[in-house]
């Protein structure tokens, strides 16, 4: 059973990243994951902040759905804007101002570049919807960050 195995998946992509519509189109690869909420955000006007419709989003998942079948996949175009991103979706928005400010969720949560969720698509498929920005963005560092977040925060 994989990562997004019969989970609900939300998705927030990244206008300067992976737009919402190429994950998405990798995410119907995978058996048994269903997108639920997919869109395209733009981090850098959002200083890396999570908009406060998609933390609604996220909280009213979360509770309809339970924690623990839901996954967030991010196409954010930087590490740091992942992290603040996986912040807020595990342990409440850190900025204090949105829907989960104090909101510790714990959900999975996982930037679509990283080898875990990489590995579950088709592979023509995300060479056609990703591949591309992925040869752009610091994977590693975007790797890191995610990793840390998900080890300190992730319930699930």
């Amino acid at each position: 059973m994989s990562l997004l195995s019969n989970k609900k998946v939300l998705i927030i992509g990244d206008r300067d990243g992976i737009p919402g519509p190429a994950i998405e189109e990798c995410v119907k690869t995978v058996e048994g994951a269903e997108v639920v909420f997919s869109s395209t955000e733009c981090f850098v006007t959002a200083a890396g902040a999570m908009d406060l419709e998609n933390q609604n989003r996220v909280k009213d998942a979360a509770d309809k759905f339970g924690a623990e079948n839901v996954v967030i996949l991010l196409g954010a175009a930087e590490a740091e804007a992942a992290g603040l991103a996986a912040e807020t979706v595990t342990a409440g928005d850190p900025t204090f101002a949105g829907p989960l400010a104090g909101v510790a969720l714990g959900l999975s949560v996982y930037h679509v570049v990283e080898e875990p969720i990489k590995s579950l698509f088709d592979e023509s498929v995300y060479e056609d919807q990703i591949s591309m920005m992925e040869m752009v963005l610091e994977v590693e560092e975007i790797e890191e960050e995610m990793s840390g977040i998900r080890e300190e925060f992730c319930k699930f």
